[in-house]
């Protein structure tokens, strides 16, 4: 991911927060940029968010958040 597409986002593609241990989505967070979705994340979790296991990706279509 660039730096624009980390500021601005993709027209229509939503970003989540991505649990690599996991394998899945988590917290329910779907925002417009990537950085207002890591933003989301410290307001949820707080410090807990720096964590390597998660990171910010784009959302599938076809998938829900849960």
């Amino acid at each position: 991911m660039n730096r624009q597409e980390r500021m601005y986002g993709k027209n229509g593609a939503k970003y989540g927060i991505y649990n690599t241990s996991a394998k899945k989505f988590q917290f329910g967070i779907c925002e417009d940029t990537p950085m207002l979705a890591e933003a989301r994340l410290i307001q949820k979790i707080g410090n807990d968010a720096r964590k390597w296991r998660f990171v910010v990706k784009r959302l599938p279509e076809d998938k829900e958040v849960e």
